[in-house]
């Protein structure tokens, strides 16, 4: 992510991307944000872009994440809790 900017990511890719981690499927990921599987696709895709790097790979049973996707989990968990805690505090 050496030429990317923040402004590429939003909050729905950032949680997307915890969803399709946690789900190890597309479909899964969508119901679980109440959004549609393209909806899930397209925040997949823009965060392939942003982070040069496939994140998730089909497999038979759903997807399975890259070892850059384990990489950035938990600073991803750790952005979207603090980011939680605003609405909390």
């Amino acid at each position: 992510m050496a030429g990317a900017d923040i402004r590429s990511l939003d909050l729905a890719m950032l949680r997307a991307f915890e969803a399709l981690l946690a789900e190890r499927s597309v479909s899964k990921a969508g119901a679980r944000l109440f959004l549609s599987q393209p909806a899930v696709s397209a925040s997949l895709k823009r965060l392939r872009e942003v982070f040069d790097d496939p994140l998730f790979t089909r497999t038979a049973h759903g997807v399975e994440p890259t070892p850059r996707a384990l990489a950035l989990a938990p600073h991803v968990h750790a952005a979207l809790t603090e980011i939680n805690r605003l609405f909390t505090a």
